[in-house]
């Protein structure tokens, strides 16, 4: 899905949600935070190459509205900060082939981390059962900062071989997209624990995307605090 037609369903969607505050039903604005757990997938058809790519530690904190109408169905949007941790770890052993075949050179160890900031923009629809919420929506970021750092470390026929480069901006597309779903367990009527996980379908990478293909995935654990509710009825 192009950029541009990303941008227009945000603005239909907005529309939808104006439109809302003239039906009748229940609207909720509120504050959110969450813990994140984040990974940056890395994969590549040229290299041959296969890190892992833990989930690392990282948060999300932002404003939700929720329009409940009728006594099961609801309307959501968020605008969230969320900040995504990349970490890629490769371990292997380096070979070299003469006319005896394949000599042991040595062995070498990298390490890459990658730090991305969003504005995001979630929207999703909610089913409720009791105090329960189940929900799933489709979520659009945009990057507003990123910086990345690679660590090296190779022992090649003896000799010790270090390198740490950190970088500013580094080489990513603004925007990402995805399915996001989620869970929410009202406690009381302003205080409710949620749980999300969301999975980018853009490839981020700027570049040959055949070379290099790198996903965002996220799970957050948080809290969900209602400001305020309101009750409209139908004009």
């Amino acid at each position: 899905m192009h950029t541009r037609n990303l941008l227009k369903l945000s603005f239909i969607l907005s529309i939808l949600f104006a439109f809302n505050f003239t039906v009748s039903g229940q609207h909720q604005f509120g504050i959110k935070a969450s813990g994140v757990l984040s990974r940056i997938t890395y994969s590549t058809d040229f290299l041959g190459e296969n890190p892992t790519t833990p989930f690392v530690p990282s948060g999300q904190a932002g404003l939700f509205y929720n329009f409940q109408f009728g006594k099961k169905s609801s309307l959501g949007a968020e605008l969230l900060f969320s900040q995504i941790e990349g970490n890629e770890k490769l371990e292997d052993d380096l070979y070299t082939l003469n006319e005896f075949g394949r000599v042991y050179l040595g062995y070498r160890k990298d390490n890459s981390y990658r730090h991305i900031s969003y504005l995001s923009l979630p929207v999703y629809y909610g089913f409720t059962i009791n105090r329960l919420v189940i929900n799933a929506g489709f979520q659009i970021s945009y990057s507003i900062s990123s910086s990345g750092r690679e660590k090296d470390y190779a022992i090649v026929e003896g000799i010790t071989y270090t390198s740490d480069n950190k970088v500013d901006n580094i080489n990513i597309r603004r925007f990402d997209y995805g399915p996001k779903a989620g869970i929410i367990y009202n406690l009381t009527d302003k205080l409710a624990v949620e749980g999300t996980y969301y999975y980018g379908l853009n490839n981020i990478q700027k570049g040959n995307p055949i070379l290099w293909k790198l996903k965002v995935q996220q799970a957050t654990l948080g809290i969900r605090y209602t400001l305020w509710t309101k009750e409209i009825a139908k004009k």
